[in-house]
């Protein structure tokens, strides 16, 4: 059974779906993903949890008055707090990836009482690249002639391809251009910006794991996860495919990560 929620923010509201039975799952995706985004990973793993996705501020049904408006990984994080409250169900599990493990994991620095067990896969954290390997992450979002270039000169320097030669058409959801333009003017310099106190994450020790894709090592957010893994002396985990490895094979990706999430 799927249920749709909407959680009041300052000047809008957010929206949330939930499907599933069981404790508490946060799923929190990259990119210009909303609720319909990791929909099929939700299914795959409703039969352990309460699975809870949903539509990033401004973005498809989550409304904001002004969009535009600066918004950084720290207010993400708060919004997902928010859905936390909402949820009722005390400490929950949340798994993040790319800008989503961003969100997770300032949320878990913030508020490690609301964490179970966080799962982080590729969060593309500059401060782990050293200057010569920021190449693909200094992608020049300016330079492009439109938000949707944009969104593929970012996608080709992690090796996810969009469009018809991007997987599996059940596992892709149609093209949003206010969301994809949104992400572009305002998460993707929010991602560049964001430094991670490593530090803060000290109480959730034992509760992080740290993933890459298995397809993805010779990007920077595989090198990313990889470092932040070290920082944090847990073993790097891998999932099925790349940066998108759960849009592309999201039942092979929910077997693996459930392991994760219940070890």
């Amino acid at each position: 059974m799927t249920s749709e929620h909407r959680v009041a923010i300052a000047a809008g509201s957010l929206y949330y779906r939930t499907q599933g039975a069981g404790p508490a799952l946060v799923l929190v995706g990259g990119g210009p993903s909303n609720a319909d985004t990791l929909d099929p990973l939700a299914a795959h793993l409703a039969g352990d949890f309460t699975v809870a996705t949903y539509d990033r501020r401004g973005y498809s049904r989550s409304h904001l008055d002004d969009p535009s408006r600066a918004a950084g990984i720290a207010q993400h994080g708060d919004d997902v707090r928010r859905i936390i409250a909402d949820l009722g169900a005390g400490p929950v599990s949340v798994f993040g990836t790319s800008i989503g493990a961003l969100i997770a994991l300032d949320l878990a620095a913030s508020a490690p009482e609301l964490i179970e067990t966080l799962v982080v896969h590729e969060p593309p954290l500059g401060q782990m690249l050293t200057d010569g390997e920021r190449d693909g992450f200094d992608v020049d979002l300016g330079s492009a002639p439109s938000a949707t270039a944009a969104l593929d000169a970012i996608a080709a320097s992690i090796g996810v391809s969009r469009g018809l030669a991007g997987g599996d058409a059940r596992t892709r959801t149609a093209t949003r251009s206010a969301d994809v333009e949104l992400f572009i003017q305002r998460d993707g310099p929010a991602v560049g910006a964001y430094h991670l106190d490593a530090d803060r994450l000290t109480p959730l020790t034992g509760r992080i794991a740290v993933a890459g894709g298995r397809e993805g090592r010779d990007f920077y957010p595989y090198l990313c996860a990889a470092r932040l893994a070290a920082i944090l002396g847990t073993p790097l985990a891998e999932l099925p495919g790349n940066h998108a490895g759960m849009i592309r094979h999201p039942a092979e990706f929910a077997s693996e990560l459930r392991r994760l999430l219940l070890s």
